[in-house]
């Protein structure tokens, strides 16, 4: 939020960005002076040590200092962008994320759906879906501050899209993307496959109950494991499928009915932790569900209603997203600065601590919380699923900008090390594990012979004169 057209602001007050710091202890919260309004549409993405790399409101792409991407202007174009962006940013709710490249760790993906005005006589609703596009960043552009390379390509065109939610998990071998989306009309979901020459739609899959599509979608996410996949429809009650990480199908399909509320705008959903918990809301009251139940409807515990907090405006519930510190946060309905919290959402009933009005922002938000898929989750039954680190000394995050490339990659007998700028006077050494953490190889050369491993993924590490500058992702496939 904030007027974009602003360079200084020198008054202190309640609106603008705000970073939430998971890296400290206790977590902090800063005031973030961003020029464009997003109290809709709000994604970003970090390195692995929080550094923020770049951020969107569905309009345009800005970089960490806060500038228009060199080619981010006119996201999702049309009568929509044209009419809101000046304003208040694009318009609806989780049909935006970003999924970096497993391939090359300089390379993102903003995924997004464009909305356009319902002009059928009778429409039931003012606007629907039309495109899924993927706008493609490259970071090694503009001294690291990155270029839009590829913009509003479109990956499937249907006005039958619900548009919202839309999420994505890992594949199954922990290097491609599965992306999914609901139609309005029919039980189906739109598949599209993220792999290494990019997005692609697979298919189209029908299970279970058809939606009332008049209504919104609500929020939908995927386990900490990527094996089930929960979405509320504030019509519908909660859908629940288990989900085939290899084949990128939904199955075992359950339908929770929740207590509705006849006046309630949407609802959330999201997972605990460890997976063992769902929890499910809609505007004024929060439940759970026991995933390990063998009755998950008769495990529905009711854990609070709304408390009618009002700061200036009512804090209703909203969106849930688990938190690096294995919290889970809910935004509100209205412009408020405040967020709920459950403080122990792994803990059974009540025990989960759910506390109203918990957190106080700097800044005022206002529907905008960043729908995060798990970068974490790697390959099907790795024990480092769930971390995507190495057991080497000092290790280092993933995705960040690299000055090394490796090429070719997949590769099947060799592989290359190329950077950019060579470090003349510096020692370079090559050090390839397996995902147990098991050193492979060990080498100063550049070129690295990979005749000896066998397919599966692996981590490349690198060190500079023995300090260790990049860890980054290595795919076998010799086949």
């Amino acid at each position: 939020m904030g007027d974009k057209d602003k360079v200084t602001d020198t008054i202190v007050d309640e609106y603008g960005g705000c970073e939430i710091n998971f890296n400290t202890s206790p977590v902090s919260f800063n005031f973030h002076p961003k020029f464009i309004r997003s109290p809709w549409q709000d994604v970003c993405i970090c390195s692995k040590d929080g550094d923020l790399l770049f951020y969107s409101n569905g309009c345009e792409v800005l970089n960490k200092e806060d500038q228009q991407m060199e080619n981010g202007d006119s996201l999702n174009p049309g009568e929509i962008h044209d009419g809101y962006c000046q304003s208040i940013g694009y318009i609806w709710a989780q049909n935006i994320f970003i999924l970096p490249d497993s391939y090359d760790d300089s390379l993102f993906y903003l995924f997004h759906i464009d909305l356009v005005f319902n002009r059928e006589p009778g429409a039931p609703f003012l606007v629907q879906s039309e495109d899924l596009y993927y706008t493609m960043v490259d970071m090694r552009y503009n001294n690291y501050h990155g270029k839009v390379i590829e913009k509003n390509s479109i990956i499937l065109k249907d006005t039958s899209m619900l548009g919202d939610p839309m999420t994505a998990v890992k594949h199954a071998n922990g290097m491609d993307w599965w992306i999914i989306t609901p139609n309005r009309w029919t039980n189906s979901f739109n598949t599209i496959l993220m792999d290494q020459t990019g997005p692609h739609f697979v298919g189209r899959q029908y299970i279970g109950m058809v939606p009332d599509g008049i209504r919104t979608g609500g929020q939908g996410k995927f386990s900490p494991d990527g094996s089930r996949f929960a979405w509320y429809h504030r019509r519908g009650g909660l859908f629940l499928y288990d989900f085939d990480r290899e084949t990128g199908t939904l199955s075992h399909f359950q339908n929770i009915i929740i207590p509705p509320c006849d006046e309630a705008i949407t609802g959330g959903c999201e997972f605990s932790p460890s997976g063992r918990f769902l929890y499910v809301n809609h505007d004024t009251s929060l439940f759970q569900l026991d995933m390990l139940a063998p009755d998950i409807q008769a495990s529905l515990t009711h854990i609070a209603d709304y408390d009618k907090f009002i700061d200036p405006l009512p804090t209703s519930f909203y969106y849930m997203e688990r938190t690096p510190d294995k919290r889970i946060i809910m935004n509100v309905l209205n412009g408020t600065q405040w967020l709920h919290v459950i403080q122990e959402p792994d803990k059974k009933g009540l025990a989960c601590r759910f506390e109203q009005h918990a957190i106080k922002l700097p800044t005022v938000n206002n529907f905008s919380l960043p729908h995060f898929p798990n970068y974490r989750l790697g390959a099907l039954g790795d024990p480092l699923c769930d971390s995507l680190t190495v057991a080497t000394q000092n290790p280092l995050p993933f995705h960040e900008i690299n000055k090394y490339t490796i090429v070719p990659n997949p590769a099947s007998e060799y592989f290359y090390i190329e950077t950019p700028v060579w470090s003349y006077g510096t020692t370079t050494t090559v050090s390839v594990y397996d995902l147990f953490g098991h050193m492979m190889i060990t080498t100063k050369e550049h070129g690295v012979n990979t005749s000896n491993l066998i397919d599966g993924i692996y981590i490349v590490s690198i060190r500079e004169n023995n300090k260790p500058v990049q860890n980054s992702k290595l795919l076998i496939n010799k086949s």
